[in-house]
């Protein structure tokens, strides 16, 4: 009588513990599939985020040389690094048309005045 109660006692013992192990897996799953959503979720937030503040660097930066007809050497690689950037991250349009102008300019003030 003891043996059997042990016996079937031991079975259910396991079972209990696997289903219960099998609740604690699927709960952590949840969680772990909820955070890393949400993860995602602020990545692509930054992202965004980056590629506005880019862009709105870019425009301000190239329309001002632009308009004055000339860049510093210094400067024209700070916005090619900014606009590699910019455009990795996903960001294109009409920054894309204002760099090329923007590549034509001359270094020196004076040099060429038809941009």
């Amino acid at each position: 009588m003891l043996i059997d109660f042990l016996q079937y006692g031991l079975a259910g013992l396991s079972t209990l513990l696997s289903g219960i192990l099998l609740f604690e897996y699927k709960k952590r799953a949840t969680l772990d599939t909820a955070k890393q959503a949400e993860q995602e979720q602020k990545h692509e937030a930054l992202v965004q985020g980056v590629v506005a503040m880019l862009r709105d660097r870019l425009i301000d930066t190239m329309d001002h040389h632009i308009e004055a007809g000339w860049v510093p050497v210094h400067k024209a690689e700070a916005v090619n690094k900014m606009y590699v950037s910019y455009h990795n991250l996903g960001g294109n349009d009409i920054v894309t048309q204002t760099y090329q102008r923007f590549t034509l300019l001359p270094h020196h003030q004076g040099d060429d005045d038809s941009v």
